[in-house]
């Protein structure tokens, strides 16, 4: 089969032949129909998510095929599986455990100590099949296309978390930063379905701004027009944000948002460019405020994302779909700023 695959750190994907795996026990083999293109498969292109690096340091071996947003139809079953048939129309949560470890015991398999995710350190969708490891990974899909389903796999989950996280209610009032791309607008949508809390998308492209208009953000500033921190007091009454959601935490975000707090607010930290964070710890303190760290999504928020969607009350902004071959043209819009909303590879 046909699969696109890291090969050396900092070079281009390479197009490869590779055998179609047999799945044996718990096992799926999935034909891939959509696959989502991550700001995350940027970071692993690049070969580090900040100082971290992905061979080094955090054990992830080469060759490796990308791509961890995942929807397709099933076409081969281990023979442990239950509930599941050839030609059953999947998404796929990526994020999965190994199933001994304190956390996968305690249902946050996504913190897995030996996690087995797809796409980073195991095989991913940037390819015709993938092979699921255990089926209770799956979500069958009843009204949406694989292209609608793939992105909520991770663009939808993370922000599912990130919002279950902010802890907003209607009195509240949210800033999403770096809100008009795949996550951005999806915790646009995600937070004003299940809070209605009052949201403030936040991007530095004119293009970026109008998608999170029109994914539903209640006021939008454009950052490099704008000063958002004056903004974002003028929204708020002088109050501030009672959450912020950075999807960058670059050192830009980090040096400006979390003054945007208000008292009791908390800082919900998505994003993966690698900055450090400095803040004063006396206004911690006395202000009452959390800085809190959100990774992906664990089976609960899974379901949680696909019921939504299924239910038709968030929807994916899908802006491209592109060939498996265009990979890296795909990855490229993103480490270039180039992309708004999510691109999708079919292969």
């Amino acid at each position: 089969m046909r699969a696109m695959r890291l090969v050396e750190i900092g070079k281009p994907l390479k197009l490869q032949d590779i055998s179609i795996p047999k799945p044996k026990g718990p096992q799926v083999l999935i034909k891939v129909e959509a696959a989502g293109v991550c700001h995350s498969d940027v970071h692993m292109r690049q070969g580090r998510f900040g100082n971290l690096r992905i061979v080094e340091d955090l054990g992830v071996k080469l060759p490796v095929t990308l791509g961890h947003e995942i929807a397709g139809k099933i076409e081969e079953v281990g023979d442990e599986v239950v509930g599941y048939s050839k030609g059953d129309l999947v998404a796929v949560n990526p994020w999965e455990g190994e199933g001994n470890c304190y956390y996968c015991r305690i249902g946050e398999e996504h913190l897995c100590d030996l996690p087995r995710w797809l796409g980073i350190n195991y095989d991913g969708a940037y390819a015709e099949y993938v092979l699921v490891p255990h089926y209770k990974y799956l979500y069958k899909l009843r009204r949406l296309s694989a292209v609608e389903a793939a992105p909520l796999t991770c663009s939808g989950i993370t922000t599912y978390r990130a919002v279950r996280k902010a802890s907003l209610d209607p009195s509240k009032t949210l800033v999403v930063v770096g809100a008009g791309g795949g996550l951005g607008t999806m915790a646009i949508q995600i937070a004003k379905a299940v809070s209605g809390a009052t949201v403030i998308g936040v991007d530095v492209r004119d293009e970026a701004v109008e998608a999170a208009k029109r994914a539903g953000a209640d006021y939008v500033i454009n950052a490099s027009s704008q000063d958002p921190i004056s903004e974002i007091r003028r929204i708020t009454q002088g109050k501030g944000a009672d959450a912020v959601i950075d999807l960058n935490n670059s050192e830009k975000t980090l040096s400006i948002y979390p003054s945007v707090l208000a008292k009791q607010g908390k800082y919900v930290m998505v994003g993966l460019f690698g900055a450090d964070l400095r803040y004063h710890a006396p206004l911690i303190t006395l202000n009452e405020i959390q800085f809190i760290g959100s990774l992906v999504g664990n089976q609960s928020d899974f379901l949680g994302i696909m019921s939504l969607a299924e239910a038709g009350k968030v929807k994916p902004m899908v802006t491209k779909t592109m060939k498996l071959e265009e990979a890296n043209d795909a990855i490229d819009n993103l480490e270039n700023f180039r992309a708004v909303g999510r691109q999708v590879l079919v292969p």
